[in-house]
């Protein structure tokens, strides 16, 4: 199954992060939600896998300050805690969708 690819990524409010994508999903982020979930050696260690951000450290009113596409497989966020080391993938970003539809999906695949 091809991975879906993004038609649109807009912020579409001071704190939230919209993506279309191809296959006619909306994911809707917020963007202490997106920062908390940045996957770079800084914020997850890269020997256990194991997450060293505390996501409660992550300001509520962080921000996104810029975007820019890496390559054609992702995007970096530039978040106004000036951090900009993590790469979301398309596949990443469809993997930590919030939707409903998107969290059962994965707790089911989780089961499995």
């Amino acid at each position: 199954m091809p991975v879906p690819l993004p038609l649109e990524i807009k912020k579409t409010a001071p704190h939230e992060i919209t993506v279309w994508w191809d296959d006619g999903h909306t994911s809707v982020f917020t963007t202490k939600y997106l920062r908390s979930e940045c996957a770079c050696a800084g914020c997850v260690s890269e020997i256990t896998g194991k997450r060293i951000l505390d996501p409660a450290s992550v300001p509520d009113d962080i921000t996104v300050l810029n975007a820019e596409h890496v390559g054609r497989y992702g995007v970096k966020f530039v978040f106004s805690d000036y951090h900009d080391d993590g790469i979301y993938t398309w596949t990443r970003l469809r993997e930590i969708c919030p939707c409903d539809e998107c969290s059962r999906a994965s707790s089911e695949k989780a089961k499995t």
